[in-house]
């Protein structure tokens, strides 16, 4: 910009003492200096955006990578307390080798024992190495797993990008968020035609695997429920139509006893509730898919 405004001083100075031809070609080369300057300002702010999603998705993987780190040191410290038994041991058998002339029938006994203690100590040693690296490779599969699953649901849902449904993943868990208004009508808690041809795609995508994990979140805004019947306040609103959901996905094949359907009410709001706006991002249902870590938890509670 001080360029700009030095370019301006010069150009006022020069129409007092440039001819008007002259005058007129250094007008065309201030302006477009100008247009040249926005166009460098719109990729500069292109630039940030990318930098700033960038930032994000480092950011998360930096913690994933911190607590397996953490992990890691603690395997590490209990691999070189077994390495310093092992030596130490190793160093005994030696001792009781160099005196195998002058040992007893007792002596050898013991030798046996050391023996019987190192090799159950290497044993040991091999399976935590075993299982770190099994342990290291199912963490690896499962990542990848995450990142094909929330590719093949954004592929399965991009008929309906910008329409009521967003897709994330976090923390190693994706969550398909969808807006009241592609699903309910207003304090209703039965599907519409839009919403069950949603669910109908996305259905496709998670029958697929039977062994995720879904929970099926239903969310309110603040405003009272005003209806009539059974249903009497947005904590029974929300249960309702979260389990409608799960109804709905159980009859296009997915397993019953991998899903949990709740209610959140309006104690889970992503937005304030001071305006229509925010109100309508408030009223979701959130389907919140999580791999199976029984096979990653049982090498863990092994180590």
């Amino acid at each position: 910009m001080k360029k700009i405004g030095i370019s301006i001083f010069i150009l006022v100075a020069l129409t007092a003492c440039v001819p008007q031809a002259k005058y007129k070609d250094l007008e065309k080369k201030y302006y477009a200096a100008l247009q040249g300057e926005s166009k460098n300002k719109q990729e500069i702010e292109a630039r940030e955006a990318d930098l700033k999603a960038l930032t994000d998705q480092f950011s998360s993987l930096q913690a994933q990578q911190e607590a397996l780190a953490q992990k890691k040191v603690q395997l590490d410290n209990e691999y070189a307390d077994l390495q310093i038994e092992y030596t130490n041991k190793l160093k005994d058998l030696e001792d009781l080798k160099n005196k195998n002339s002058q040992i007893s029938e007792t002596a050898l006994k013991e030798k046996q024992k050391i023996e019987g203690e190192l090799a159950q100590a290497q044993g040991q040693l091999n399976q935590k190495i075993q299982r770190i690296n099994e342990l290291e490779g199912l963490i690896n599969q499962q990542k990848e797993s995450v990142s094909l699953l929330k590719k093949n649901l954004q592929t399965a849902l991009k008929s309906y990008e910008g329409k009521g449904i967003s897709v994330e993943e976090k923390d190693g868990y994706i969550y398909i968020s969808m807006d009241n208004k592609l699903l309910f009508p207003s304090a209703s808690w039965t599907v519409e035609a839009q919403g069950l041809k949603a669910l109908h795609e996305l259905s496709k995508v998670l029958a697929k695997d039977k062994n995720l994990n879904i929970i099926i979140q239903g969310h309110t805004d603040s405003d009272k429920y005003v209806g009539n019947g059974n249903i009497k306040d947005n904590w029974d609103l929300s249960v309702m139509r979260a389990t409608a959901i799960t109804k709905i996905l159980q009859s296009e094949g997915i397993s019953p006893e991998k899903m949990t359907a709740s209610g959140r009410s309006q104690y889970a709001p992503i937005a304030s509730n001071s305006n229509p706006t925010s109100k309508a991002l408030n009223r979701r249902v959130d389907i919140i898919i999580a791999p199976n870590l029984s096979e990653i938890n049982k090498l863990l509670n092994q180590l």
